[in-house]
């Protein structure tokens, strides 16, 4: 989707690091809190502070330290005091004065990312205070600690009370981390430090074994007015073993209604089944802007829930998280299923002026369980003011209206993992195939934010005037703008582009999934597809005119009217059948939907071979500096790292690298599993693409699975390692940074075998282990171009040798564009 592809993963991170632990659904129980209601748990939880009595100085001979996976957390001087016991158990302490952390990420790709952030690819750093809450045996570590130093407990008042504001912040998300932990069958430790760096400023080390990557280091941090968490790194512990989902999504039933002013009043009933036994907290995601009034059980029992606690509407739509956790009153079963029933109301939908609409929460308008790879049934009646229109997911079952108000349902044809909306004073057009529908809709006007642009004065050259004319000096350089175009203008070129573009995309990911396609505008820069539902930009249904007067370049007029639709398209079946589960493999179906959208472009014949035209666009951008200046975008990171590419140091890392890089690894994929000469060269791509779309299809495709996919149909020039492996690939561009830059010296002479050529690659910046097959030509230019051979280019230089009948008087380096390197 353009711009933002956020995996729910940034969506945690993004509010803080206190609430990546709120994620976690388990941690070690607290017997002695079991008879405790959740609501009195947290509370009580969250009113710990320090004790007074339990203050222990320390000097940097005690050697007091904690050790927590990679990570070393030195007090050398200062005091620590633990917070007050809950029923015998200590969950938190505080630290002020020098200490010293250090941290070494095992991992390439994490190094990568620590030294981008920090300089160096550890954490090194000293620290004033730091804050601790945990589940794990901290405490009585620390106590065996301080009792080896004969070190005694003092009653400090002081100490304690000065930390009371902090704590305020700090507990809420905290104590709702171990409330949830208290409540599950399944324990794991945890472990969080909120650290005062005297250089770094505040930052995290998180260590939980329920996460997925149980280890994180990262900070939040402001740039350019918004708030980003700045993932320093972010892992798996060795050998740690992927727990299993505590539940499941099974059958969403949503009552809608949208209000007069556009507010939603909306009750969900869901059906729910356990994957294990002795569960009862569940987390849903939830726009913060709606409230729930109430949810209850299967029974009509009442069950206890908390969404930004303790909030009002202004810190949550600031500072809150689009979060609900839900506790239920027994435990689960596995097997079992069950109904929850959920009625909330608020705002998710905006107003962006002439009565255009924007529907805000997009994934979070109703309470969501699971990831992009859950896949469910849905059935949605909405009800809106009838002066609107709606589209939404599914098959439309029925409409009519009702008074002021139109109500209509919608239901699921397949399995789908989400389910959406858009609305707004549409007209429409309909283009029908003997298999599918395909909807139109723009709305009658521009939102303000484009029209204002449009309706600016344009500036033109002075304009002199001829001795004809009656006066004799310059006009007024300003002229009206002329008309602003309807949206509705573009909608049944718009429609055959996209029915052609399905048509396309047919020969490579097999039939359409859907029985009808609803395109619906939306204000803004951004598209996304949802199952049989696309949202695209204004900008989309502009002509190329109006599209410069409202100030895009020349690229962007480009990127709206080539790309963004056909990405969209493509997501039918990359995103919406084929699925991802973590962040890390997010890219597949982004990069398979940016490809395909450049090979549809290629079709067009808009320009000269448009392929290699976004291609090599894409390779320049990845070479070229950061607007910081500090480095290239190809060094923003790995592919696998996904949403984490959006920093304070890059807040477009996403698109900067998912779009280009990853279009730019199907090609060179594709390019290696051609078979020039036969009848269809790319037979064993075409077979690649069907395995990935049937066998995966409703379900994640990883990276591992991708690449034992390629394995299987990979050519015998591919295997540069031995063993019928891919690693080298993977490792290099989707787990590792940068664009290796190649140049050729040589040199000819003639043997009465023809012509020797003789001579040596040089590959610079990547890596000295960097290997890659650099195809070489002889000819003036790309269009005359003989192909000479492959040289497998490994370490700063590799020599070759070739012999050829005709003599080269110019080497040209892969002119065909088939691997992303810059040559000289």
């Amino acid at each position: 989707m353009f711009p933002d592809a956020e995996s729910d993963y940034t969506c945690r991170m993004r509010a803080g690091a206190a609430l990546l632990g709120l994620c976690c659904l388990a941690m070690p129980a607290v017997a002695s809190l079991a008879d405790k209601s959740p609501r009195d748990l947290y509370e009580a939880l969250n009113a710990l502070r320090p004790d007074p009595s339990a203050t222990y100085e320390i000097s940097g001979t005690d050697r007091i330290e904690l050790r927590r996976a990679d990570a070393k957390l030195s007090f050398e001087q200062g005091k620590f005091t633990f917070f007050m016991p809950l029923n015998g158990q200590i969950t938190g302490a505080v630290f002020a004065g020098r200490g010293h952390v250090l941290a070494a990420p095992r991992d390439p790709v994490e190094k990568q990312q620590m030294a981008r952030f920090l300089g160096a690819p550890v954490l090194d750093q000293d620290f004033t205070n730091v804050c601790l809450r945990f589940t794990d045996d901290t405490a009585a570590e620390l106590l065996r600690q301080f009792q080896d130093a004969k070190i005694s407990p003092q009653q400090d008042s002081e100490f304690a009370t000065r930390w009371n504001s902090v704590l305020a912040a700090v507990n809420p998300p905290q104590s709702m981390r171990i409330l949830l932990g208290s409540l599950s069958a399944d324990p794991q430790p945890y472990f969080y430090a909120a650290v005062d760096g005297v250089t770094t400023g505040p930052f995290d080390v998180v260590v939980d074994l329920q996460r997925p990557e149980a280890v994180l280091m990262g900070q939040p941090k402001n740039a350019g007015g918004r708030i980003f968490y700045d993932i320093w790194a972010s892992y798996a512990v060795p050998a740690a073993l992927p727990h299993p989902s505590s539940f499941r999504a099974l059958d969403y039933e949503i009552n809608t209604s949208i209000l007069a002013d556009t507010s939603l009043d909306a009750k969900t009933d869901l059906r729910m089944r356990a994957g294990v036994s002795g569960e009862r907290v569940l987390v849903f995601q939830l726009a913060r802007a709606l409230n729930v009034d109430a949810v209850t059980g299967e029974r009509g029992e009442s069950l206890a829930y908390f969404q930004n606690e303790g909030m009002i509407l202004l810190d949550r739509i600031t500072h809150g998280s689009d979060y609900l956790f839900l506790v239920q009153t027994a435990t689960s079963e596995k097997g079992m299923e069950f109904t929850l029933h959920f009625h909330y109301r608020g705002s998710v939908i905006e107003k962006a002026g002439n009565g255009v609409l924007f529907v805000d929460a997009r994934e979070s308008w109703y309470p969501h369980y699971g990831g992009t790879a859950d896949f469910a049934s849905y059935d949605l009646t909405m009800r809106w003011p009838r002066r609107l229109r709606l589209v939404a997911t599914g098959t439309k079952r029925d409409e009519h209206d009702d008074g002021e108000f139109h109500v209509g349902r919608w239901q699921s044809e397949k399995p789908v993992s989400v389910a959406g909306f858009n609305l707004g004073d549409y007209v429409s057009t309909s283009l029908a195939s003997e298999t599918r529908t395909v909807d139109v809709y723009a709305n009658r006007q521009l939102e303000q934010a484009i029209d204002n642009r449009l309706e600016a004065p344009q500036l033109e050259a002075p304009h002199i005037l001829t001795p004809l004319n009656q006066e004799n000096h310059t006009i007024n350089a300003m002229r009206a703008a002329p008309p602003a175009p309807k949206p509705g203008d573009a909608l049944k070129a718009l429609g055959h582009q996209i029915e052609d573009s399905i048509r396309f995309y047919e020969t490579l990911s097999g039939p359409f999934p859907f029985q009808k396609l609803s395109v619906s505008q939306i204000p803004g820069t951004f598209g996304q597809g949802w199952p049989g539902l696309l949202y695209l930009s204004t900008y989309s249904y502009l002509p190329a005119e109006a599209q410069q007067r409202a100030g895009l370049s020349e690229f962007g007029q480009e990127h709206f009217t080539e790309l963004m639709p056909f990405h969209e398209v493509a997501h039918q079946w990359w995103g919406n059948v084929v699925g991802w589960d973590s962040y890390r493999d997010q890219w597949i179906n982004e990069a398979i939907a940016n490809y395909f959208a450049l090979l549809f472009a290629d079709t067009q014949k808009r320009t000269d071979h448009s392929l290699h035209v976004w291609l090599g666009r894409y390779r320049q951008s990845l070479v070229e500096a950061s607007p910081a200046g500090q480095f290239p975008h190809s060094e923003i990171g790995a592919l696998e790292l996904g949403s984490r590419l959006t920093s304070s140091m890059s807040p477009a890392g996403f698109e900067e690298v998912i779009y280009g890089k990853g279009a730019w690894v199907i090609h060179m994929l594709r390019e290696m599993l051609r078979q020039p000469g036969a009848k269809n060269p790319d037979a064993r791509f075409d077979a690649l693409l069907q395995t990935l779309v049937t066998k995966y299809a409703y379900r994640a495709l990883s990276t591992s699975d991708l690449q034992r996919e390629v394995e299987a149909v990979m050519t015998p020039s591919m295997d540069l390692e031995g063993g019928r492996s891919m690693d080298w690939f993977f490792e290099q561009w989707v787990r590792g940074t940068g664009v290796p830059h190649y140049r050729v010296e040589y040199s000819v002479h003639n043997t009465d075998k023809g012509y020797l050529v003789r001579g040596k690659v040089y590959q610079d910046d990547v890596p000295r282990s960097f290997i890659a097959p650099v195809p070489l030509y002889t000819g003036a230019n790309a269009a005359r171009a003989t192909f000479l051979g492959v040289v497998v280019a490994a370490g700063p230089e590799t020599s070759f040798h070739f012999t050829t009948q005709t003599e080269p008087h110019k080497i040209l380096i892969d002119p065909q564009m088939t691997l992303l390197c810059v040559t000289q």
